[in-house]
């Protein structure tokens, strides 16, 4: 199996850069008609698994809030050694894109005066995982919720541990528990710095996060972000935890996702379960939560959007809670991003939400350039 990174941020980073090779798919000189979409987009999938021989596969997931219309397709294999074809209704380990469901869920606890976001992290933590930050430094008096879901609270985070990446490698299928991963974490590095000076991306903190989710809720986390979020309302019919849930009745089989060619289909989800990652969707119902969360159809009041979007650091384009951002055409996006190769944002000036995977994990940076080409069929930005 190759070697993992040692940290995901540089990975999600690598999403926001609009590679130097041009896509072969030019923009139009105007926008396409609705019906004329989904022929342009598969075109544009075709084209990008036909000029990358490493890509085993793409999807492509568009909703339009003005024409309140979708579209999604997908080009190339989802399982390249049996050749089965990639569809649009495959659901991925979206990864990382789980935090913005694990900090939307915290903030509805937020808004049910459950917490506050000035809480100290000691008030709210399970007991044994406040002793064990205590022991490795983390002042927990200090640590804010809010710092915990900006990635501010000092933080390291354990898929960093080279010991942890290596008993991926070695033993794929081991079984982790939240407090094994948080073990390796205090056992292997220190906290990098005081709470709230410094933006580090961290697993581990999500990792705690979803501990508190369980706790105020009393349910594993996955069906408590469901239920907190409201999925059936939603329409989320095949977005699922990975382990913690079912599998719903109807949803596709999962596709198969590469690392450097690596097929990651068999890794144990528990080594990024438990709020760093965990959920398993189609683009499109990835597409589906993240414009319901920007168009105000996730919380009770509009202030709780704009405390989430309101970005805590220049990081990652401006990272707020769960969420960062993206400029593309010259227009802003808010979204996410996952290891694995998944890719949100929604444009609201556009009225637009694109969500991408791609099934080769090195591709994942080429989202951005797709994203523009998407958004020029639409007649969006410059």
């Amino acid at each position: 199996m190759p070697r993992l990174p040692v940290s995901r941020l540089r990975c999600l980073l690598l999403a926001l850069v609009v590679p130097v090779a041009a896509l072969p798919t030019q923009p139009p000189a105007q926008a396409a008609t609705p019906d004329a979409i989904t022929p342009a987009l598969q075109r544009l999938a075709d084209s990008l698994v036909t000029a990358r021989p490493r890509l085993p596969g793409i999807v492509i997931a568009v909703r339009s809030r003005e024409l309140a219309r979708s579209w999604s397709v997908a080009a190339g294999m989802s399982d390249s050694a049996r050749r089965i074809p990639l569809r649009p209704e495959h659901p991925m380990r979206i990864a990382s894109n789980t935090k913005t469901y694990v900090a939307a869920a915290l903030l509805r606890l937020v808004e049910d005066k459950r917490l506050a976001l000035s809480d100290p992290l000691t008030q709210h933590l399970p007991a044994h995982l406040d002793r064990l930050l205590r022991r490795d430094g983390y002042d927990t008096d200090v640590i804010t919720i809010e710092q915990v879901l900006s990635h501010r609270a000092g933080f390291h985070e354990h898929p960093a541990v080279p010991s942890y990446t290596a008993r991926l490698r070695t033993d794929s299928r081991y079984r982790w528990t939240r407090e094994e991963q948080l073990q390796w974490l205090v056992d292997s590095l220190n906290p990098i710095g005081p709470p709230g000076a410094q933006f580090r991306y961290s697993d581990s903190g999500y990792t705690l996060l979803g501990a508190i989710i369980e706790r105020y809720t009393n349910q594993p986390l996955g069906p408590a972000v469901r239920r907190l979020l409201d999925f059936d309302r939603l329409g989320l019919r095949a977005t699922w935890w990975e382990t913690m849930e079912p599998v719903p009745a109807g949803a596709a089989p999962r596709a198969h996702q590469y690392l450097a060619g690596f097929d990651s289909y068999d890794i144990d989800p528990s080594f990024d379960l438990f709020g760093g990652g965990g959920i398993v969707a189609p683009m499109a119902e990835v597409a589906l939560f993240t414009a319901s969360l920007l168009e105000g159809r996730v919380f009770t009041t509009p202030v709780t959007l704009d405390t989430m979007l309101a970005a805590r650091s220049t990081e990652m384009a401006g990272y707020g809670l769960g969420i960062f951002g993206t400029t593309v055409r010259g227009l802003r996006g808010y979204g996410h991003s996952g290891f694995w190769g998944t890719t949100v944002m929604v444009f609201p000036d556009a009225g637009l939400t694109i969500a991408i995977a791609v099934t080769e994990q090195s591709e994942l940076r080429m989202s951005n350039a797709v994203m523009g080409t998407v958004l020029a069929l639409f007649g969006a930005g410059r």
